[in-house]
């Protein structure tokens, strides 16, 4: 008789609410827990304004950060394998969305909106 183990996995979130003048980015949920093989999905709100660009990045403990997406404010969905992000402008609205998860994916996962100043190097 085979036995199947569904192994748990613990996804961090880093809640991060930045606010500078009238510039503020704000994600939720705080923490996640999801099983091996699930979905799951990460909000982010932001006033940041002139908008230049919102970038989705993970840190995995002991490590730097990663970008798994760089969206523009043309942009609606971008894929990355299984990382999935969505993006409303007129809403300053993204989500990131990853499917199946793995044992490799527990980590800090950022939302970073840049204006258009500073995705320019002005």
């Amino acid at each position: 008789m085979e036995k199947h183990v569904r192994t748990s996995l613990v996804v961090l979130w880093l809640h991060f609410c930045w606010v500078s003048g009238k510039n503020q980015v704000e994600q939720n949920p705080p923490s996640l827990m999801v099983l091996e093989g699930q979905n799951c999905t990460f909000q982010c709100n932001y006033t940041v304004s002139p908008f230049g660009n919102l970038r989705w990045y993970k840190q995995d403990s002991g490590r730097g950060l990663v970008s798994l997406i760089i969206m523009s404010h043309s942009d609606s969905k971008k894929l990355n394998g299984r990382y999935t992000a969505t993006l409303d402008a007129s809403a300053k609205h993204s989500s990131l969305h990853i499917t199946a998860a793995q044992l490799s994916d527990p980590a800090f996962y950022l939302c970073v909106v840049a204006t258009s100043r500073m995705s320019t190097g002005y």
